[in-house]
């Protein structure tokens, strides 16, 4: 039989790589606004009736009133606080899938305000040349929604005050004014109260420095933190010294639910789901929920 008539018969299949499910959405996101007590419909309600008062009195002087609480309500409006929503920090060791990692990274440099989105990068040392390398070429203009947003124009404005050093979209292909950004060395409380739009990043060189520099960041809400390292022995001592109760090692966008209500009633607990590793448990004093792929584990 010759080479060109042998059957091709490929040592790994696709039947052989299971495709974890992701909980992305496609769409773009905008931050929920801070609930206040809201009083402008109470200061627009007409006064009662007073026999004792003349009904032209009465009507000159709600509009003198209904023109004065419109003025300040446009005035609130412009003051509108926005909430995070759910923020994620990202860990990625030398010894990690960086294309896995960088997947999930653009996606939050380009959708900010997402759910459990990134808004702090940790980079070790060693790798911070390839990521910015890679990361600026997949840059594409944001969405005219996030880049007209308050929270990011007001991110522009405090950049071009600071002048921090920032990596941001190919001049060629991406406008200035609606570029995803990656900001060093600047935590997000220097760019203003509550959601950014960007996304600040620091450099470490050993795990410990990693778990010392994100300190910086308070009093960011980190609501997850998700590790990038093939080393999952090694992501426990990391685990071990930072504050969270979620982390998520070598995955993004994985339901808790499988494990939430164990958590909830502080039972510990080790399970499998949908190709994911669940497990709660104590470590130095504070319980925290750890996920993986499994195939992590059978790699380790």
């Amino acid at each position: 039989m010759t080479e060109e008539n042998k059957e091709y018969n490929p040592v790994i299949t696709r039947g052989m790589v299971e495709i974890l499910p992701s909980l992305k959405d496609d769409r773009i996101t905008l931050p929920d606004v801070q609930k206040q007590e809201i009083l402008f419909e109470s200061k627009l309600a007409p006064p009662e009736l007073d026999s004792e008062c003349a009904a032209g009195d009465i009507e000159e002087q709600s509009e003198i009133d209904i023109g004065e609480d419109v003025e300040e309500h446009s005035e609130d409006a412009e003051n509108v606080k926005y909430v995070w929503n759910s923020p994620c920090m990202m860990l990625i060791f030398e010894d990690s899938d960086l294309n896995c990692a960088i997947h999930h990274l653009m996606e939050s440099l380009h959708d900010p305000f997402a759910l459990d989105a990134v808004s702090v990068l940790l980079v070790q040392e060693s790798l911070l040349e390839e990521l910015v390398g890679r990361v600026e070429s997949l840059m594409r203009p944001l969405d005219a929604r996030v880049a007209s947003h308050p929270c990011y124009k007001r991110s522009l404005l405090k950049i071009a005050e600071l002048k921090p050093e920032v990596v941001v979209g190919p001049a060629e292909t991406v406008l200035p004014d609606a570029t995803p950004i990656l900001v060093r060395d600047l935590p997000h409380k220097y760019l203003g109260e509550g959601p950014t739009g960007v996304i600040t990043m620091h450099i470490f060189r050993t795990p410990f420095e990693a778990t010392q520099i994100y300190r910086k960041e308070h009093p960011l809400p980190i609501a997850s933190v998700s590790i990038w390292n093939e080393r999952v022995s090694s992501v426990y001592e990391v685990i071990g010294l930072m504050k969270g109760d979620t982390f998520k090692v070598n995955c993004f966008n994985v339901t808790m639910e499988p494990i939430k209500r164990s958590f909830e009633l502080r039972r510990y607990v080790a399970l499998m789901h949908d190709g994911y590793h669940y497990e709660t448990l104590m470590i130095n004093g504070d319980r925290k929920i750890i996920v993986f792929p499994v195939g992590t584990m059978y790699g380790n």
